[in-house]
């Protein structure tokens, strides 16, 4: 008696549960209609902002990055196609073309990577909408189906059909939600691919150009340096060197002194 006591009175309590949690399973499925209309106009939008002026033609672009001198670099990714936020990331490793190799691989791997975590973050709340709304649907589908049971065990019709209109209409909601959702999340994963292929693209232009710009200096600096190295030892040399006239007189003497101490050892012959 005690134990069936106990089943009855847990089950009343899970059926309060359940019963109480309704309500808030429709408002957040009516949250996530909300959502779902909300992800349209902000990927229509985002399309007439942004999709549509990404006009940048990759090979193009590179070819013109690289051909370009150091002063002409700003004016190429100004005049790209890429977005707003891509060139501004851009013209920052531009300025900071100067730090050591490390240090700008570093710069432009964080740039990279602040582009894509924004990518995922947009794109994973699509995500997240399409995994849970069918969730939160099916919670509303089976929450009504208790007391619709009870309604047709006392033949009540009309509390079983109202039960079936929640679970069916919740159902739907749940399904529609997660559709737009993850048609959204495809869309916009596409873009984000192309944007985030073009920016790294374009980084890794400029880091090269930089690179190359860098070994230039470097190997002017040593010819210069070699230059003056080689005139300092030419002007050292010349400030050492002995004249050739005195040089070329120089034996010319020797040889007339020992003829004279020859000579002068010679006996005289007595006729």
């Amino acid at each position: 008696m005690g134990v069936s006591a106990a089943q009855s009175y847990l089950s009343d309590i899970l059926h309060v549960v359940s019963q109480a949690l309704l309500i808030p399973t429709i408002l957040l499925l009516l949250g996530f209609i909300a959502y779902a209309l909300f992800c349209i106009g902000s990927v229509v939008a985002e399309y007439f902002t942004e999709r549509k002026n990404f006009k940048v033609q990759m090979p193009k672009f590179l070819a013109a990055l690289m051909a370009a001198g150091q002063d002409e670099i700003p004016d190429v990714i100004k005049k790209s196609g890429l977005l707003k936020r891509q060139k501004t990331a851009l013209l920052t490793v531009y300025d900071y073309r100067t730090l050591p190799g490390d240090a700008l691989v570093a710069l432009i791997r964080r740039l990279v990577s602040e582009e894509e975590t924004r990518y995922d973050r947009i794109a994973g709340r699509n995500n997240m909408a399409a995994r849970v709304s069918p969730m939160v649907g099916l919670m509303g589908t089976l929450i009504p189906l208790g007391p619709g049971i009870e309604a047709l065990g006392r033949a009540d019709t009309s509390a079983l059909s109202s039960s079936l209109l929640i679970a069916f209409d919740t159902t739907v909601l749940g399904l529609i939600v997660a559709a737009v959702a993850l048609c959204v999340s495809a869309v916009r994963k596409s873009w984000y691919a192309k944007y985030a292929a073009a920016f790294e693209a374009a980084a890794e232009c400029v880091l090269e150009h930089a690179n190359a710009a860098a070994a230039a200096d470097v190997d002017a600096v040593e010819e210069a340096a070699g230059e003056s190295t080689e005139e300092a030892v030419d002007e050292l040399a010349s400030e050492l060197e002995v004249p050739a006239e005195e040089a070329a007189d120089e034996p010319a003497e020797e040889t007339v002194i020992e003829s004279a101490e020859d000579a002068a050892d010679e006996p005289v012959d007595e006729d």
